[in-house]
Formats: C-alpha cells, structure tokens, sequence
C-alpha cells in the first residue's frame, strides 16, 4: 500500500488492490474532502448549472423524435387506406425504422463517440431526420417510405439519442434517475402532442404536407445539438484560467520533481480524471518499490481558503523505479472497443433479455392500437385521441418512476420486472376490449407501466456495469432491440393479415412482457 500525507492539513490517500480511499486523520474532514475531490476532478459542471440546459436541449431533441415515433400509429392507418397496403408492408416501414435505428447505434457508440463529439453526432442526426421527412413528402408507394422515412428517419435518430444518453450520463450523477426520467418523459409528452397535431395536418394536408411540415421540426434537433457542450470545452477553458497558470510552477514539489516536463504534463492533463488525490505539501511515507497503478494522481495546492487543481495524470500506468520515485510508464492502456466481460454479467444478461424481446410489447403495440380500435368500429379521430391519452399515462409513469428510483424504496430491476408483469397482463386481456371506454382504460394502465424499463434501463445499466463499460452495454443491447423488434414488425403484420384481427398480435405483445419480468425476478432466486 502506498500513503502520502499532508503535513498541514492531515489529509492522505490510500492505494490497495486498485481501491483508493481519501482519508483524514481527523476524522471529520473526510467526508468534506472526498466531496471536494469528486467536485474538482469532474471539470465540466454535474448536477447543476449548464447540466440543467445540457438536459433542456436533451429533452427538446428527444420530444421531436420520440414523438415522432409514437405518433407512427396515426401514419399507419393513412398508409394503408391512401396506398391501399397491405398490414405486412406496412409494419416493414416501423420495423425496417428500428432495426436502422438500432445498428446504426452501434456504430455510433463504438466508433462515432470515440472520434467525434456527441455535438457533431447530434447535428447530424438533426440533418438526416430533416432529409428524411423531405423526401417522405415525395412518396408514391409503401415501398420508397423503406428508404425515405425507415433508412434515413432510422440513420438520423440514432446519431442523435445514442449520443444524447451518453453525454446525459456524464452531466448527472446524483440526480441521475430524475435527469434520465424527464428525458424519456420529453419523448411521451412528444407522443401526447405529436399524435393529434399529426392527425389534424393530415386532415387539412394530406400525407405529403403533413409529413413537409414535419421535416421543418425535424431542423430544431441540429440547433439542439449546438447546445450539447462536450466536457472537454470545460478543460480548455480550465487550462487558460489564473489558477491553472499560477499552479504550474509548483510541478516541480513533491514526488514527481524532476520526473515531468510541462509538455508531457499538457497531454496528461487532456485525459479523462480518475482516482488519487494529493497536495501539494506532501511528506513521503512508506512507498515500497514494487506497485503498478493504473490510477490517477491530482496535486492541488492551498491558497487562502481554496484548493486549486494544478494537475491532473489518467489513462496511464504509474510505477515505482529504483529511487522510489513515481514516473509514467511507457506503455499506456489502450481502450478496448467493445468489452466482452459484460457477457459474464447475469445481471446484465437479465437486463439484456428483458430488454430485447420486451421491446416487442413496448415499442409496437402504439402502432397498432388506432388501428385496432378502428377494427372495433371506433372512428379514426377517436382512435388517434387513445394515442394522445396513451402517451400521457406514459408520461405520468414515467415521472413517478423516475421520482421512485431515485428514493431507493427497492431496486430498479425489481420496478422494470413489476410493471412488465401488469402490462403484459393488460394487453393479454385485449378480447374484453369492445367499446371505446374499455379502450380508454387499456390506453391509460398500459401506457403508464408499459415503458418503465425505457426509462430505466440507462440508470440499471450504469448500477450494473457502471460508466466505463456503459457504450459497449448500450451498444449491445440496441443491437438486440433492433434485430427483434425489427424482424417482429412485420411477422406481426403478417399474423394479422392471416388471422383478419388484432387481437392475436396484442396476445404476442403480453405474452414477451410477461416472459420478461418472469426472467428479470429470477434474480432473487440467484
């Protein structure tokens, strides 16, 4: 173990078996310093200040497209009665949408993030969504909607939401839970205004107006994505500030003298922050000669009252040479692009499972429910209302999971299997559906607990694997979302067109949400 203590304030750092502790031989300073740590190594603001309109832009972003999404049921009906299709062709539009959706994630997440800023990311997807809806306008047949509205709608969705959960994540810790519950929240309360206000331009502009005014909202996801500072903006300006340049002389203290020149310090300081925390006036205590780290050495000095961040080492190994004196190792970590040891992780295996094949009864069921009501003699307007009463129960669920989480009352795991269990007994119930009331109340308890897991699932994913492993997660689990629901769409079409009812397809949507709260609370049998 290796120990470095401050002479004045009493304060030193503990290195074992990779953990590192802060620590206070006064006992009372540890919880102020381990907070004062956490503040100066995150160099972009958590939880608070520019997060708030980081969020703003997220939400604003996600409510034009998840919407739009939502809103596909009311397209649906106007495809198949405009080009007389059949339900099959249809449902390839929303499948082929979320099976483009989803491996275009991939990369994204894989590579677009590693070489790109989510800023960039999202304009682009700001773009295509905008292109996407242009050239829909222009539709003569089902089959070009594949590549107009599927492909480029698809494309540019998830260059943008992939990008804006991730950079979510790195501006919430604490109010995470709440932060990622307004963000799904955005999308339902897109639903909710998207879905009549796409009616009523179908019925005063037809398809091909409707969808040319859609592609000018579309434009507002690339001005949204402006707003996406990437953390690194904050380090720049770090960098110029006074107490940057009125730290630096003081590299040359401590255990590093004479070990770093400033050009080396320079390209460490770009990297991410991770671990140990030191000052300034430090006394050597007990360092054996043989350790490896992998962490992190902050040196801070006092001035007055404050403690500046003079600099910061990440990403590198550390050791120990013969004068007991730390230096950089040569041979620096390279970060793998997709870790496979998450596959070892029942948890997250749990998570994936419930997660893709879920996905076909929380993604699809809103396409089809104005066109089920209609199979029971409900008119179309009144069909698209339960679209609009849907997506507000989705909101009201979504707030109060995301509010519930955050309290720890129990797991998320256990509130994500809960609520999958409810909706797919709800939709398992479809043949009781006749009259418009009936549907109403189906529309409000299966909107309400059918989309806790989309809510949920970035925060379980973080608890299970945490942040550094949390693109390849995401990665994998579109990958998993978009082959299912993509290749179910159609079967579902299919399976209405050859059993004349909707009715057999919400039998299949229950049925997956049931399987998969059955394999979520397995956990508590493990």
């Amino acid at each position: 173990m290796t120990k470095y203590a401050d002479t004045r304030l009493g304060n030193g750092v503990h290195t074992k078996n990779g953990q590192t502790r802060v620590t206070d031989s006064g006992g009372a300073r540890d919880t102020d310093l381990a907070q004062l740590y956490k503040t100066q190594t995150n160099h972009h603001p958590i939880d608070k200040g520019y997060a708030w309109v980081v969020l703003a832009a997220c939400m604003f972003s996600v409510f034009i497209m998840t919407g739009t999404f939502k809103s596909f049921g009311v397209l649906y009906v106007e495809l198949l009665s405009i080009f007389h299709s059949s339900a099959t062709m249809a449902s390839i539009v929303q499948g082929l949408l979320i099976f483009t959706n989803s491996i275009v994630s991939i990369f994204v997440l894989l590579f677009g993030l590693r070489f790109t800023t989510s800023r960039c990311l999202v304009i682009i997807g700001g773009i295509l969504f905008f292109a996407g809806f242009l050239t829909s306008s222009f539709a003569e047949s089902v089959e070009f909607l594949f590549f107009s509205y599927s492909f480029l709608i698809g494309a540019g969705w998830a260059f943008s939401f992939s990008p804006i959960v991730v950079t979510l994540g790195t501006y919430f810790e604490e109010k995470r839970g709440l932060a990622n519950g307004l963000l799904m929240a955005s999308g339902s309360l897109g639903g909710l205004i998207m879905a009549p206000a796409l009616r009523y331009l179908l019925d005063i502009y037809s398809v091909k107006g409707a969808l040319l005014i859609m592609s000018a909202v579309a434009c507002h996801i690339a001005l949204c994505g402006l707003l996406l500072r990437p953390p690194s903006f904050y380090d720049k300006i770090r960098k110029k500030s006074p107490q940057w340049k009125t730290c630096s002389p003081l590299v040359e203290q401590g255990p590093f003298k004479n070990t770093m020149d400033s050009n080396l310090l320079d390209r460490l300081y770009s990297s991410d922050p991770n671990i140990i925390l030191e000052h300034s006036h430090l006394q050597r205590i007990d360092m054996p000669r043989k350790s490896l780290s992998t962490e992190m050495v902050n040196k801070y000095t006092r001035t007055s009252e404050m403690l500046y961040l003079c600099t910061s080492i990440s990403a590198l190994d550390l050791k120990f040479n013969k004068s007991e004196t730390l230096v950089p190792d040569s041979n620096i970590r390279k970060e793998r692009i997709l870790n496979t040891s998450i596959f070892r992780n029942k948890a997250f295996l749990r998570l994936l499972f419930a997660y893709s094949i879920g996905s076909v009864g929380t993604a699809l069921p809103q396409g089809y429910i104005p066109a089920f009501a209609m199979e029971h003699g409900i008119e179309v307007s009144g069909a698209a209302w339960l679209l609009t009463i849907n997506n507000f129960s989705d909101l009201l669920g979504r707030f109060f999971v995301g509010y519930i989480s955050d309290k720890k009352i129990t797991k998320r795991i256990y509130l994500i299997a809960i609520s999958m269990a409810i909706s797919g007994t709800i939709q398992c119930l479809s043949p009781f559906y006749k009259s418009y009331w009936s549907f109403v109340l189906f529309t409000v308890f299966y909107g309400f607990f059918s989309n806790f897991i989309s809510t949920l699932y970035s925060p379980v994913l973080l608890d299970i694997l945490g942040l550094n492993d949390f693109r390849s997660a995401l990665s994998v689990m579109y990958t998993g979302y978009g082959i299912i629901s993509g290749l179910a769409a159609p079967f579902i079409g299919d399976l209405r067109d050859t059993t004349g009812t909707y009715t057999t397809c919400f039998y299949l949507f229950g049925a997956t949400h049931l399987i998969s709260s059955g394999v979520l609370l397995s956990e508590c049998l493990s």
